[in-house]
């Protein structure tokens, strides 16, 4: 076999950011974009000594608790939609390797470049023998429809793109109507996928499109089969694919209706691995596999953190008086212990986990002081006036600050519970906002018009990787459409433009380290705790596997590197 080369030519990316984690600790070095006009060229060779001797796997059984549902290219809430995070029956615009960069492998632009003023991206790509899973080859005029397609769907990352130039069969160039073109490479990479024009053409309402064909994609495994009662769906390696040699030659891709059942499953040797998006093994599972030698935990620092938000159009919540307690009164090795199974550690001031580019270290840790928290309160107005042992409003008025939460689960529901036992120590009544916990269009609603005054939340994996918790704390809306914070501070907002609009790492850095600052600052939100992921597979019959941290061993390399042991 000859030495087989594969190159990507890649931005190191803020993407250190989230799948990445631990492994740098945030040290990924800064590309200069800026004085370039291009992205730097990074060569991985892999020798003919490691991949000498592998064998196909003939299987590859993959365990979820997402429901076996929609089958469809441009939905990412099921067991499906949410495999194509991976490269696997999609071809992602790009990928993370399991160094936090953006990387070409087994994904579908190969090269790109950015111009010098940040506002045009020429990106390259070889259609040559590659074909849809209905047979139709893959087509220039497929790339320029996914983007113009994406744009007419209102989706935010591509409206900013004013022109789609054709410069040859493999090659086109995005003009976008600000410097926004660093940006949008880091802002889809997980989530956007090639599609095809003779299917998506005539669709003017995707999210309910569900014929067969909505599932026909360019990536490496096609959907051939689905057991809806068994919920599992059957897929095969698409034969002489372009893109590298598959060594898993089937997948599985199991859903159970929780993790006990899913470990279970991977006990009794029904399936090889667990995936999940923001969604690890509970650690309190951990001790179901502590004995199997068979069994890898897949333990990785996590750049996803649960958070409370302050709403700043509420009243006590827009005082920084008030805000400053509430971080003082709460219990964090309380958090750490419920949140990470003791396995984490306590967040600092700054909101962010050190699995992030660009995390700031030096900021100080949250830490409990009760004397401190009730100084605050009692310089600022809110007293016991009554001798209740319930403060009120400066004005005299009762105070009971309410609590949203983003999900009705009993971890959000013990986060409530926490929250309020601490802050009623200060003298704070809080009550949980029910509806929220039973009715997720009234929280949606709640969130969207920013009308809470606490809401219990969670920066996802995917968030993470670019702006990270800003992107909930800013009165902004974010990728999906969604509005999350209430926070427009003008410096603050002009840190969080920096960051979208930077150039080059340098930059990014520098302004995400302002808005860390600020969080420390002004305290628009609390990171409760820093927490480890567990996503576990076995190791008995498969070999090849790399952890991401943050996202585990099912990812877009899995498909080329796997081999039977």
């Amino acid at each position: 076999m000859s030495k087989n080369k594969i190159i990507s030519k890649g931005l190191a990316l803020l993407l250190a950011v989230s799948l990445l984690a631990g492994m740098l600790a945030g040290c990924i070095p800064a590309v200069d974009v800026a004085s370039t006009g291009a992205l730097g060229l990074s060569e991985v060779v892999l020798e003919d000594s490691e991949l000498a001797g592998s064998e196909h796997v003939d299987v590859l059984r993959i365990g979820t608790t997402y429901q076996a549902s929609s089958y469809s290219a441009v939905n990412t809430n099921s067991a499906y939609g949410r495999m194509i995070y991976n490269s696997f029956s999609q071809l992602n615009f790009w990928s993370f390797d399991e160094n936090g960069e953006i990387s070409s492998d087994g994904c579908f632009f190969r090269e790109w470049e950015v111009s010098e003023d940040n506002t045009q991206l020429t990106l390259h790509f070889d259609t040559s023998n590659l074909y849809w899973h209905d047979g139709e080859a893959v087509t220039v005029d497929d790339v320029v429809f996914t983007m113009n397609y994406y744009k007419t769907q209102n989706h935010p990352w591509f409206l900013r793109i004013t022109n789609v130039e054709v410069l040859n069969d493999s090659s086109i160039k995005l003009t976008f109507n600000d410097n926004y073109a660093f940006s949008f490479v880091n802002s889809t990479t997980l989530s956007y996928v090639i599609l095809a024009e003779h299917i998506w053409a005539g669709v003017e309402t995707p999210a309910s499109y569900s014929e067969e064909n909505a599932s026909v994609g360019c990536g490496p495994y096609k959907l051939v089969s689905v057991d809806a009662d068994a919920q599992v769906s059957f897929y095969e390696a698409v034969e002489n694919y372009p893109l590298g040699e598959i060594m898993i030659d089937k997948v599985e891709l199991h859903s159970y209706d929780n993790q006990s059942s899913l470990i279970m499953a991977m006990l009794n040797n029904e399936i090889d691995v667990m995936y999940g998006y923001s969604a690890s093994l509970d650690t309190t599972l951990l001790n179901l596999i502590e004995g199997s030698s068979d069994i890898d935990r897949g333990e990785s620092q996590n750049s996803a953190t649960y958070q409370i938000m302050f709403g700043f159009n509420k009243n006590p919540t827009n005082d920084i008086n008030f805000r400053q307690a509430v971080r003082y009164a709460l219990d964090y090795d309380l958090f750490n212990q419920s949140l990470t199974g003791g396995y984490g550690e306590i967040a600092n001031m700054g909101g962010v986990s050190p699995a992030c580019l660009g995390y700031d270290g030096l900021l100080d840790k949250n830490s409990r002081d009760l004397e401190k928290a009730k100084n605050l309160l009692d310089d600022a107005g809110y007293l016991d006036v009554n001798g209740d042992g319930i403060r009120e409003l400066p004005d005299g008025t009762p105070m009971d600050v309410s609590i949203a939460l983003q999900s009705g689960s009993d971890l959000y529901k013990r986060i409530a519970e926490i929250i309020q036992i601490n802050l009623a120590e200060i003298g704070i009544k809080v009550t949980v906002d029910e509806q929220t916990i039973s009715n997720s269009d009234y929280a949606v609603k709640l969130r969207m018009e920013g009308t809470y005054e606490i809401y219990i939340g969670m920066t996802t994996v995917g968030i993470a990787q670019w702006t990270g918790i800003a992107s909930y704390l800013a009165d902004v809306t974010i990728t999906s459409g969604q509005h999350f914070g209430t926070y427009a501070n003008e410096d603050y907002l002009e840190a969080y433009n920096g960051m979208l609009y930077s150039s080059n790492y340098d930059e990014y850095v520098h302004h995400f380290k302002t808005i860390q600052a600020m969080n420390a600052s002004d305290c628009p939100g609390i990171a409760l705790a820093i927490m480890k992921t567990f996503y576990p597979y076995r190791t008995d019959r498969i070999t090849g596997w790399t952890n991401y941290p943050a996202w585990g061993v099912i990812n877009p390399k899995t498909w080329y590197a796997a081999a039977t042991k």
